[in-house]
């Protein structure tokens, strides 16, 4: 994310509402019904089509059809923010010139920030591996009439800037004119081991634009009025009805693609302007056309800071903020496309928020990016072979034969399976799949690379599916595949939690740059005073009885999935020796949108003293089974009484999805 304007809260962007809220009618998406005779046959086949699509399930109805959509949630490094105030780095907010007005500092690169890692993969996704392409979408009638300009763009009647064409133009021109910008992406790749800050040659890498641009395709979708204030689950049904509108029906269609849904000038989508917070933002969604990658993209220059003149003068530089953020986002899906599975630092930042409205002129600054289709102002994003904000890097081109990542996952025995395998070729259109460790009854189709069948065989099966081409290349994929009579089934989820370990060390000011928020200084510590479990760092709640300790952190618990559990390690080191509980800590959940509480899960005092540090589990399913989809926040709040003789030590944590 980029950052606030002045006097807005620092907060993580993240949304409550998704499965449950597609049980309610979306706007412009619903039908009515109820309004019909009881007996009506059109009613009563509307009413089987509901039965056959439950919104429990995340069916939808959109532009006529039924999609299954469960929305994935943006996360704080998904989000792009307006740059301004101390949490921008600034001491106030920064005038829309190319040099900071006097009495105001200037946004600094910093090369002290550690490298990005990869975080594993997230339902089989880890980066956009082939190509690049851009599908935009400028929803909702209150855009006007479309037409074309010169150049092919399409133009909107009730665009009073001309984002549009602009927009357009930016897509249009990525790979072009020898664009280094784009080169630096194409450093980070998936199939390597997670924790991974580097990349092999032989990995499937970010693919750079093709010759023509990342620009895929525009949809005016202007046949009825889009939600004035949309909900994410009315964004996410608008990117499914793109999807289904582009032909992308299919997980490999939808394999290397994002789509950018645009607002008109006025809109509030996501209430853009009540929460103030943040410019656009990015996040994934599980649907019944594969995975897709989508940035919700408002009416920039309604919010001046929001790139308006940002480094340019006049009019064109209104539009400054369509490329600056419209670039971190693209930037950051292309590294992170099903995010958090992609590449992201220990604080928990994509490539994008390490290199956010750094100061024109100054190293990793803000600059023109020269395209065949004109200039545009563009932040530069993080690389970690130069382990600086960069705007330039030879690109690093795949092989002519990729196949995508494939996630660890489980199955039922006896149960029909059909898994395709994602691969694409620049050399060949003629591929050969084979597979080596699949159990007994299942096969891969060597034209295809579907692996279909039944299987009675349980455990876990080490599987390989190697891909060659007509022109001799050659490439593989592997990944676990177990089956087994209970359990969760499909992908295994990857951690959920930003720094488990509390390895995240403070700045030289104290503060804590992480994703957990501590209510003040020293609680995410490496003090010797006491032991972390693991690594250096851990979190020390109880110091001092003059105020109560919380440290909590917002975590997405993904629609699609079935279960949620939390776990940690706790020492309860105490010298106080009442026979009453004085001292406590204890551990909520609430819900990040709304604030409210979901339930005290458990708690503890200096009756509960332990040796050291002891495990602790907690199913939260029966808490947030009507909250999937939704984002939680798990709280600790420690009280002491006397002369605080307690410490509530925590260490290693770990929210796991399944």
């Amino acid at each position: 994310m980029t950052a606030v304007p002045t006097g807005a809260p620092r907060r993580t962007r993240l949304l409550a509402s998704a499965l449950l809220s597609l049980g309610l009618a979306l706007t412009g998406l619903s039908g009515t019904a109820n309004a019909a005779p009881q007996n009506d046959p059109q009613t009563l086949a509307q009413a089987d089509s509901v039965s056959a699509h439950p919104a429990s399930a995340g069916w939808v109805q959109t532009h006529g059809d039924w999609v299954q959509i469960q929305p994935g949630h943006p996360h704080a490094a998904a989000s792009a923010r307006p740059a301004s105030g101390p949490q921008a780095g600034l001491s106030g907010a920064p005038q829309p010139q190319a040099d900071p007005a006097p009495g105001h500092n200037a946004v600094l690169v910093n090369n002290d920030q550690p490298n990005m890692a990869y975080k594993g993969g997230q339902d089989s996704v880890g980066v956009t591996s082939g190509p690049p392409r851009v599908y935009v979408i400028y929803w909702g009638s209150q855009w006007g009439t479309a037409g074309k300009d010169a150049d092919g763009n399409t133009t909107l009647s009730n665009d009073p800037d001309n984002a549009a064409p602009y927009q357009q133009s930016f897509f249009k021109g990525l790979g072009s004119n020898g664009d280094a910008w784009s080169g630096v992406l194409t450093q980070y790749c998936e199939s390597v081991a997670t924790g991974s800050a580097s990349c092999p040659a032989d990995a499937p890498h970010v693919g750079y634009p093709q010759s023509g641009g990342a620009l895929a395709g525009v949809w005016v979708d202007n046949s009825t009025a889009a939600p004035q204030q949309a909900t994410e689950p009315q964004i996410a049904a608008e990117t499914a009805a793109a999807a289904k509108h582009f032909g992308n029906t299919t997980a490999a269609q939808n394999r290397n693609v994002q789509y950018v849904v645009t607002t008109a000038k006025g809109m509030d989508p996501d209430s853009w302007h009540e929460l103030n917070t943040w410019c656009a933002w990015h996040t994934f969604e599980r649907s019944s056309y594969g995975t897709l990658a989508y940035t919700i993209m408002p009416y920039l220059t309604d919010n001046k800071y929001c790139g308006t003149n940002w480094i340019n003068p006049g009019p064109r530089g209104r539009l400054d903020g369509y490329s600056i953020l419209g670039g971190h986002e693209y930037a950051e899906t292309v590294t992170d496309q099903n995010a958090m599975g992609g590449w992201i630092d220990p604080a928990g930042q994509e490539n994008g928020d390490k290199c956010a409205w750094i100061t024109q002129g100054t190293p990793g600054g803000l600059f023109n990016l020269q395209l065949a289709t004109g200039a545009f102002a563009v932040q530069t994003t993080w690389s970690n072979d130069q382990h600086t904000c960069s705007g330039s890097h030879p690109v690093v081109a795949n092989k002519p034969l990729v196949v995508s990542t494939m996630c660890d996952r489980t199955a039922p025995p006896g149960k029909p399976v059909e898994l395709p395998v994602i691969a694409s070729d620049s050399a060949s259109a003629k591929l050969r799949y084979s597979a080596a460790g699949l159990p007994r009854g299942l096969a891969v189709d060597p034209r295809t690379g579907v692996i279909r069948g039944r299987t009675k065989d349980t455990g876990y099966h080490d599987v390989t599916v190697t891909v060659r081409d007509g022109a001799g290349n050659q490439a593989s994929t592997r990944f676990w595949y177990g089956f087994f009579a209970t359990g969760e089934y499909g992908c295994l989820g990857i951690e959920q939690i930003v720094d488990p370990g509390f390895e995240v060390p403070v700045d030289a000011k104290g503060n804590y740059p992480g994703w957990w928020s501590p209510s003040g200084p020293g609680i995410i510590t490496q003090s010797t005073a006491h032991q972390p479990r693991t690594g250096a760092g851990y979190a020390w709640l109880g110091h001092s009885a003059a105020q109560d300790d919380s440290l909590s952190q917002g975590v997405e618990t993904t629609p699609g999935y079935t279960r949620a559990s939390l776990s940690f390690w706790l020492h309860v080191a105490s010298g106080n020796t009442a026979p009453a509980a004085q001292d406590t800590l204890a551990l909520e959940l609430d819900d990040q949108y709304s604030g409210k509480r979901i339930a005290v899960l458990r708690t503890w005092s200096n009756l509960d003293a332990t040796g050291g540090y002891v495990p602790v589990s907690i199913d939260l399913t029966p808490y947030v089974a009507s909250e999937f989809g939704s984002t939680v926040i798990v709280k600790f709040t420690s009280h002491e009484t006397g002369s605080a003789q307690t410490a509530f030590l925590l260490d290693d944590a770990s929210f796991h999805l399944s």
